[in-house]
């Protein structure tokens, strides 16, 4: 075997593999539609499609507070 076989056999694993993976990968996917989430901030009614946004992007309100987090004095 000289090395261009190698190279050429090689190739053809490493493609075979990645296939193997698109293929696991794909029908892994959920195929669920996810709903948007969307909220207005109280403040200025700035229209927040994430669920995990702390702060209004255009005007800075504080949407909620994290739940490990104690602002009480």
């Amino acid at each position: 075997m000289d090395f261009e076989e190698i190279v050429c056999y090689s190739q053809t694993v490493i493609l075979a593999l990645l296939v193997i993976g698109y293929i696991v990968n794909f029908m892994k996917e959920d195929k669920t539609i996810k709903k948007k989430v969307e909220t207005k901030c109280p403040s200025c009614d700035f229209k927040i499609q994430d669920k995990n946004v702390q702060y209004c992007a255009k005007c800075g309100n504080m949407l909620s507070h994290s739940d490990g987090l104690s602002l009480e004095k």
